[in-house]
């Protein structure tokens, strides 16, 4: 696997994201990277803490609309992340706390999508309740998840890489 991550991290737009002094490379990717994430997250956290009974007044159901947002900041994340793997692949590719966080995503993602679908459902004539139990557990799982992913993304950058 090593392999393909120095093979990935040498090819021209890992090379041109890591090396070019250009405001478009590393500095563009990693504020694309950073807005993606604002955005998912915080679309998600305005769901997760209305589910939580944070603005009781503030119905659900046109609440479905944030899920756009959600969805384009996962998408502005997923690409600027690969760029930025891409430029230091070798290096990421190599510590746990990486995968650590690929799996919290991930988890998060997963989430995202299961209350979509409950989201979803409200205008075909499903009643969504704020304070039912999974739905209210989904909330909770969704901010935990959020939050550690961020966290082992911070991490990233102060703990070396290790050998699996």
């Amino acid at each position: 696997m090593h392999e393909w991550l120095v093979w990935l991290e040498s090819t021209a737009v890992s090379t041109w994201v890591r090396e070019s002094g250009s405001l478009w490379a590393y500095p563009m990717v990693l504020t694309a990277h950073t807005v993606g994430m604002s955005l998912l997250v915080g679309a998600s956290a305005v769901i997760d803490l209305r589910l939580l009974g944070v603005a009781p007044r503030v119905p659900l159901a046109p609440l479905a609309v944030v899920f756009r947002a959600l969805w384009t900041g996962a998408a502005i994340s997923l690409m600027s992340g690969l760029l930025l793997f891409g430029a230091d692949a070798s290096t990421k590719g190599a510590t746990t706390v990486f995968f650590v966080k690929l799996a919290f995503i991930a988890g998060g993602v997963v989430v995202a999508w299961r209350l979509a679908r409950i989201f979803a459902g409200i205008g075909s004539g499903t009643h969504l309740e704020a304070s039912a139990g999974r739905t209210r557990l989904l909330a909770v799982l969704s901010l935990l998840l959020w939050t550690a992913a961020i966290t082992a993304g911070r991490f990233m950058a102060y703990l070396t890489p290790e050998p699996f």
